[in-house]
Order: structure tokens, then C-alpha cells, then sequence
């Protein structure tokens, strides 16, 4: 157990390959260990999701020596469920959305969306009918990432970044021919990313970040709009941007949004200074309107942002130092609690954290790599 006072509660039996989880010292939160897959990449990148929730199952996709596999969770075992591709150096961004899953495996040079429809018979999923091979999508060859989001009106959306640009491309089913780009903003560093998502209410949004200017950007495509029509930059939690280190943006994001349309951004600042925000959380209101930068820890990486709809909570997961730890907060009246330990394993660097775009209730699962696996836990919170 690390001593540098941020391991919280007590460490549960450690499963396979010695890897340990914390529980709370309150006995309705848990957290278990799940068996280690041995992976081709790790399970990033961070604006991307992994994982999903269907029919009483936890899934995921992640590359092996054999390609892509869609993975099914078996009590903590990770079972083979599909073979998706034969690839093997993908990061997977998974969107399950109008009976369908859908998942874009990205990596440099390629990418490539693969959809899924469930079998309710055989209680597992198979290539969708319509549309059963995947559909190339070809991508500036520098972008850094991708993410995918389906809108209300079952329009699919892809952001990616390239040398200076952050653009959208859009489909309509089956989502084989794709739109050319279009570019929402200029000017941004070569390190730079972003990531789309998809609002209940209608509508669509791109955050990203631009280290140029030290901010962060978002632009938002009504839903009643055409796909090129996109409002101007929001310039999200500018009132709080600070003259300090290299400013608040940094090329770290992942988002959810709450069934009113607020949407929750967890990013990592460029602050680095001490007594200023590395980790923090963005909120855009429904009325467009963005709140000030809310703290969440002035140590850490790579942030994860996760709603609770049981509790009404938001829970941000990061890598601090070598494991992976998380804090939450009330979804009304933003103020963090203390960190609680999330995943660690002795020795090994653990991170990458990623789990799933949807809301959670209650039971909610995480991944994250050291350098040849990819470790989970399974956290259960009242």
C-alpha cells in the first residue's frame, strides 16, 4: 500500500496477477478485482470510452495478438465474444445508441467503424445485418485520436484532430459513407485533441483543447440544424483561465452529459504550479452558459468523467502517481470529497483509465494498462 496518504480504506483480496483494489471503510462500496488481459495496446486514449452495459453484462474491446476482440465479463473473468478485426494496435471508442453498438477502431494511419446488434437468443452480439463489415474512414494520418457520438436523430458523428485542426465528419445509417471533414477550429498544437458528444435534448458538441492559446474550445451543432451549421467557440471556463505555467489547457478531456443536457468535461490543466488545479471539471449548462473551472485535484492525469444517476453524483477517475484513484461529487452542488483508491498493482504503473459514455447506476466498471495488460475493477457504490 502506498504511504503518501491517498490509499483510503483497505485492500481486497487480490485476484490473478496481484492486483489490488480498495473498498471503503463503508461496507455498502466495494471494489473488485477482475483478471488481467494480456493486450497489444493500451486502453487509451483519453477523450475514449471502452466499455458499455447490456443485458446484465459488462463489454469491452480491446486489441490482442490475434486483432480486436470484443471481450464479455464473466464474473471477473474477461471472456472472447467477437473478433472485430484483425488490427492489433486499435484504441476502441464505443457507443451503444438506438439498439446498436457502435465502435471505432482508431489507430495511426487507419480507422475503421465497426457496429454490432445484439442476439437476444444466443446472449451475445454479432456484426450488424445492415451493414456487417466494417467502414474504412480515412483521417488526417497525424491525428492523435478520435471519438464517435450518435445524436437524437441517429445521425453519426466523428472528431478528430490533425497537425492544426480539430474537424467533424458525419454519416447517416448504415453509416458507411461518410462526409469530408469540417473544420471547427485552427490553429491548434500538434499535441492537441478532442472529443464529440451527443446531447438527450438534441444537439452536438466538440471540446478541445488548443495549448496555442491555453484554452479550451467547444462548438455546438443544434439539432434542427444542417450538419455544416455550427455556432461560434463558447470558449469554455474562460473566466477562470489563469496567467500560470502554461495556462489552463492541456491536451487531456473526457466528458459526460446528464439527461437535461449539462454537460460535465473532466480535463487536466497545464497550471502546474503548486496551489492550482491540475485536474478539473468543466460544466456547460443546458442554456449554453459554462460555470468556472471546478477544482478536483492539484495532482494528476489523464481524467475520466462518469454520472451516477443513482446517486445524482459525478465521479472523476485519474492516474496519481501509479494507480488509478477517483473522487465524486454531488451532480447539483459541484464540490469533491477526498480521493479514494480506485486499482493499483504492485510494481507496475497503472494507466489510461476508461470505462463507458453511459450513466451509471450504482455498479460501474473500470479498465486501465501497465505496459502488456490491461487491468479491471468493479466498483459498486450505493
Amino acid at each position: 500500500m502506498r504511504s503518501d496518504g491517498f490509499i483510503i480504506g483497505l485492500l481486497v483480496a487480490a485476484i490473478g496477477m496481484g492486483f489490488g483494489a480498495a473498498a471503503h471503510a463503508e461496507a455498502a462500496v466495494s471494489a473488485v478485482p477482475l483478471q488481467g488481459m494480456a493486450v497489444t495496446a493500451n486502453t487509451g486514449e483519453k477523450p475514449q470510452s471502452k466499455l458499455w452495459f447490456h443485458d446484465g453484462r459488462w463489454w469491452a474491446v480491446l486489441p490482442e495478438t490475434t486483432g480486436t476482440t470484443l471481450w464479455r465479463l464473466d464474473d471477473t473473468r474477461w471472456t472472447p465474444a467477437l473478433h472485430l478485426s484483425d488490427a492489433t494496435a486499435t484504441h476502441a471508442d464505443a457507443r451503444r445508441a438506438d439498439g446498436l453498438t457502435h465502435v471505432l477502431l482508431f489507430e495511426t494511419g487507419r480507422c475503421e467503424l465497426v457496429s454490432l446488434a445484439y442476439d437476444d437468443a444466443a446472449k451475445t452480439y454479432r456484426f450488424w445485418p445492415e451493414r456487417p463489415s466494417g467502414a474504412a474512414i480515412s483521417l488526417d494520418p497525424r491525428a492523435e485520436t478520435a471519438t464517435i457520438d450518435v445524436d437524437s436523430s441517429g445521425r453519426l458523428w466523428l472528431a478528430s484532430d490533425g497537425e492544426t485542426e480539430i474537424t467533424v465528419r458525419w454519416s447517416e445509417q448504415p453509416y458507411s459513407a461518410w462526409s469530408a471533414p469540417l473544420v471547427l477550429a485552427t490553429g491548434v498544437a500538434g499535441d492537441d485533441i478532442c472529443v464529440v458528444t451527443a446531447f438527450p435534448n438534441g444537439g452536438t458538441g466538440v471540446l478541445w483543447s488548443n495549448q496555442q492559446t491555453r484554452r479550451f474550445g467547444f462548438r455546438f451543432h443544434p439539432g434542427d440544424a444542417a450538419p455544416t451549421d455550427w455556432l461560434p467557440d463558447e470558449l469554455p471556463g474562460a473566466a477562470s483561465a489563469l496567467p500560470v505555467g502554461d495556462g489552463m489547457a492541456d491536451d487531456h478531456m473526457n466528458c459526460a452529459v446528464a439527461p437535461d443536457g449539462t454537460l460535465y468535461a473532466a480535463v487536466k490543466t497545464s497550471y502546474d504550479t503548486e496551489g492550482y488545479p491540475l485536474i478539473g471539471l468543466l460544466v456547460r449548462r443546458p442554456s449554453g452558459t459554462w460555470d468556472g473551472l471546478y477544482r478536483v485535484d492539484d495532482d494528476g492525469t489523464r481524467p475520466i468523467a462518469l454520472l451516477n444517476e443513482k446517486k445524482d453524483a459525478l465521479l472523476v477517475a485519474y492516474r496519481l502517481g501509479d494507480a488509478i484513484v477517483y473522487r465524486e461529487s454531488p451532480r447539483k452542488a459541484i464540490a469533491f470529497g477526498s480521493r479514494h483508491a480506485l486499482m493499483e498493482k504492485d510494481g507496475e504503473r497503472l494507466n489510461n483509465v476508461t470505462s463507458t459514455k453511459d450513466r451509471f447506476s450504482g455498479e460501474i466498471v473500470f479498465l486501465a494498462s501497465t505496459d502488456s495488460a490491461a487491468e479491471g475493477v468493479r466498483l459498486t457504490l450505493p
